[in-house]
């Protein structure tokens, strides 16, 4: 096991380490910073959950896989950048981050899995990459302050609660790739105005547009069956 060791507030890994464990530094309060080194392929599930003081963090080149919830609560966490070499944004991986206001998704990652950014209420823009196929179910559920948001022609599926409640959202494109926009997917965004569905969309979710008070009109494709 790997023995870690918090400094000053700050996160020491031991060079030549492979995966940092899951739970590695769970709810540990009084971690502010961390530098991985360049060894680490994969962070494991929950490995940040909850460090509350953590304001910064650098993921290097090295790392594959970002696990499940490793980054869930980091409230103090204000911006990230997912490098080239990491294709899936894991299940609630940054959801809680309620100081986040940037992220910089890089072009390899395939899936944007689910609760991935649940509950970001700083979060203003995002943009996602070409590279993603999926956006998964409560992936933006709650932030609040998003106001555009650029889903790529990669995309062919957006999950159920994908945007449920991203109140400052006045429009969005949806690409000609998306087949499928699930439940409750933009329900209680009140801002938005205006809406595309494509010809490609054959099923939307039960209440998907619930609650949009500000869309005053809507065209639903003949592919809708």
């Amino acid at each position: 096991m790997v023995k870690y060791k918090i400094i000053n507030g700050e996160g020491i890994i031991p060079n030549g380490t492979t995966e940092i464990e899951d739970y590695a530094f769970f709810y540990i309060n009084d971690l502010t910073s961390i530098t991985i080194p360049n060894s680490v392929t994969e962070i494991g599930d929950y490995a940040f959950w909850g460090c509350e003081a953590l304001t910064s963090i650098i993921i290097p080149e090295s790392v594959t896989e970002i696990g499940k919830s490793a980054f869930k609560g980091c409230t103090a966490l204000t911006s990230i950048i997912i490098p080239e070499s990491v294709t899936e944004i894991g299940t609630s991986a940054f959801s809680g981050c309620t100081a986040l206001t940037s992220i910089d998704i890089s072009k390899s990652v395939t899936k944007i899995g689910d609760y991935a950014f649940l509950g970001c209420e700083a979060l203003t823009s995002i943009n996602i990459p070409e590279s993603v196929t999926e956006i998964g179910g409560w992936a933006f559920w709650g932030c609040e302050a998003l106001t555009s948001i650029n889903i790529p022609e990669s995309v062919t599926k957006i999950g159920c609660y994908a945007f449920k409640g991203c109140e400052a959202l006045t429009s969005i494109n949806i690409p000609e790739s998306v087949k499928w926009i699930g439940g409750e997917a933009f329900k209680g965004c009140k801002a938005l105005t205006s809406i595309n569905i494509p010809n490609s969309v054959t099923k939307i979710g039960d209440e998907a547009f619930w609650g949009c008070e500000a869309l005053t009109s809507i065209i639903i494709p003949e592919s809708v069956t």
